[in-house]
């Protein structure tokens, strides 16, 4: 059984979701970037490491939370990186958002030294990450996936294998697809109620409940109602996703009219400094659009 486990990338969604396992019961060993985090963690019982070669060396289970492909590429595959330390037979988790195409690429690296290699994007925002649970969606060997099943579940709600490698990530391509038109209509719905004189709030109460019910209407539409930007998830990082999003439906030569509306509106919101907000910032720019405020 699983009792050491490595955590690499102590961000917004690294530091819940680290503290989960911790809380678990596992031995944990962390490295990020960012010193605050780790000491937080030290606090609470983990190990420092000096690198992610150390992390490595140390776990039996490697994850990783990181930005974009080039920060999980350097932390696995570069120098002092996991690749480096990892022992034969460990398993390494990559929870970020990235390319499929980079997961497949790593995933074959790491299969050369005996390493088993999962990707393993999340879903649910920080209030998920805090509160244990995420929806993770996993691409990869399915034997690995078992073994890692009991330290996912100390993160996740809803934890479903895909397929292999790569797959984890083409299914977060699916949800990043329905979030940004479901944000984008929460947005428009919100904004006609308040320009038709109804009472915003109580429409979401009441479409809510029916058909028309989602996660971005239930959750951030009384934030957007409020012009509440506190992110949950930023809009940098929602870009960047819609970024890979792109990537994927040019390669199968499939065009997706909506989220590339929606891709082009989350760019505008960046180009304004508003990188650092959460994705309800959305509204902005269509209020921006119509020349209305909400009230």
């Amino acid at each position: 059984m699983v009792r050491k486990v490595g955590f690499i990338g102590l961000g917004l969604m690294g530091r819940p979701m680290s503290k989960r396992i911790l809380k678990a019961g596992y031995e944990l060993v962390v490295y990020s970037r960012s010193q605050p985090p780790v000491e937080e963690l030290v606090s609470l019982g983990a190990e420092k490491a000096r690198n992610p070669r150390e992390v490595a060396e140390k776990s039996e289970i490697i994850i990783t939370m990181l930005p974009d492909s080039p920060e999980v590429k350097q932390v696995i595959t570069g120098p002092n990186g996991v690749a480096e330390g990892a022992n034969t037979g460990s398993i390494v988790i990559d929870m970020s958002t990235i390319s499929p195409l980079v997961e497949m690429e790593i995933a074959e690296e790491l299969r050369k030294k005996s390493v088993e290699y999962l990707d393993a994007p999340v879903t649910g925002s920080t209030m998920g990450a805090e509160a244990g649970t995420l929806t993770i969606m996993v691409g990869g060997d399915e034997e690995a996936f078992n073994k890692a099943l009991p330290v996912l579940k100390t993160m996740g709600q809803k934890i479903v294998h895909m397929g292999g490698n790569g797959m984890g990530q083409m299914t977060k391509i699916c949800n990043q697809i329905a979030v940004a038109l479901n944000l984008l209509a929460t947005c428009e719905a919100i904004l006609f109620a308040s320009k038709a004189g109804l009472n915003p709030r109580k429409v979401i109460e009441v479409i809510g409940s029916g058909a028309a019910g989602s996660w971005q209407l239930n959750n951030l539409g009384p934030k957007i109602v409020e012009h509440d930007f506190t992110p949950g998830f930023k809009i940098q990082h929602f870009r960047k996703d819609l970024k890979i999003v792109k990537e994927m439906t040019e390669k199968l030569n499939l065009p997706l009219l909506g989220v590339n509306l929606v891709s082009e509106l989350v760019k505008s919101l960046e180009n304004k400094g508003m990188k650092d907000e959460g994705t309800q910032a959305l509204i902005t720019i269509l209020e921006e659009i119509s020349n209305y405020k909400i009230k």
